[in-house]
């Protein structure tokens, strides 16, 4: 028979194994935190500017015109000599995601197969949250094994092109493949057969985020459907359970001079100033809470063609066609 002192000693083996489990996802979570890295890269970039040299200020104003003026990376949805090498896939497959997607932990499950020679899609995702961490978990890395689940889908994570302005940090997202939401970098890489996603509800839907809830900016965001229409793309509808509950949120009533502050700030950034606390001893970390996402099934256009400019009508029927497929989505695989 087992002795009591050997059960106990599995115990705390245990308990240390998860203990130090633990720790190791915080770890990296810190490390990967894009809020982190956007800090660091303002900081990195003052403290060239105050403390460099005439030559450290020289080649920083140098590296600011090419990133600002000159490099269309951007528009691409990131560096294409990357993903041709293969750089691009070895930094989204990286061990470090997928410790720091454990910490929520963020999961992914597909209700139907998506064939890559059907593409290219639209992966629409909601909600956007505070700063969409199921979007960037499941389309911005391969944390939750994307390429398993959706093979040969080359997809590119698409965002505001604020966040494509941040020095060095700009660097880190290219080279994973993002890039920005404008139509002319959505219309390049359709055209080339690649899939995109994109968080339709953007800044202004992170300041409607709060546990408990799951308010959707949707009603006039019509531009995906139109996008559909036009290149022929398929639109897959994606919705992540817990996005807003790894957050508390100070919710200002509408029309209230709080509120407008923040519309106003959103209306000339580009990006919202939501009021938030993660974690009590680092606010900016978000508290462990499981994010599940769903990939939808995938909802295919039917317009006049490739190349041609849908109607109003058109745009509105697919529009309410979406809709409709996400609300039978969340009733569906609401917990």
């Amino acid at each position: 028979p087992r002795s009591k002192n050997a059960g106990s000693l599995e115990t705390k083996t245990a308990s240390m194994s998860s203990w130090f489990e633990r720790q190791v996802q915080l770890a990296s979570l810190v490390a990967t935190f894009p809020l982190h890295h956007i800090a660091a890269s303002f900081g990195l970039t003052l403290t060239l500017f105050f403390a460099g040299g005439t030559r450290v200020r020289a080649g920083l104003a140098a590296y600011l015109a090419w990133a600002w003026l000159l490099d269309r990376s951007p528009g691409r949805g990131g560096y294409g000599w990357a993903w041709r090498f293969g750089l691009t896939r070895c930094l989204r497959r990286s061990s470090f995601w997928r410790w720091s997607s454990s910490y929520f932990p963020v999961e992914m499950k597909r209700t139907t197969e998506l064939p890559a020679e059907e593409g290219p899609y639209i992966f629409v995702s909601h909600p956007h949250g505070i700063i969409g961490i199921a979007p960037s978990t499941n389309f911005g890395t391969d944390a939750t094994n994307f390429d398993g689940l959706f093979p040969g889908v080359h997809v590119h994570l698409l965002g505001h092109s604020a966040i494509l302005r941040v020095p060095f940090f700009r660097e880190l997202v290219l080279f994973h493949g993002h890039g920005t939401v404008d139509r002319g970098c959505c219309l390049r890489l359709l055209g080339k057969g690649h899939s995109i996603a994109l968080a339709p509800g953007g800044a202004k839907e992170s300041l409607e985020c709060s546990p408990g809830t799951m308010r959707l900016i949707l009603k006039n965001r019509k531009g995906f459907a139109k996008l559909a229409l036009r290149t022929g793309a398929t639109l897959v509808p994606v919705l992540s359970f817990g996005e807003n509950e790894v957050y508390s949120t100070v919710q200002f009533p509408h029309g209230s001079f709080g509120r407008r502050i923040q519309d106003v700030l959103q209306a000339r950034l580009g990006f919202a100033l939501p009021l938030f606390c993660g974690r009590g001893w680092c606010p900016l970390l978000p508290r462990r809470h499981r994010v599940s996402t769903v990939v939808g099934a995938p909802l295919r256009p039917s317009g006049k063609g490739v190349g041609v400019e849908p109607t109003t009508e058109e745009v509105d029927n697919l529009h309410t066609q979406y809709c409709h497929a996400l609300q039978k989505l969340f009733y569906e695989h609401r917990e």
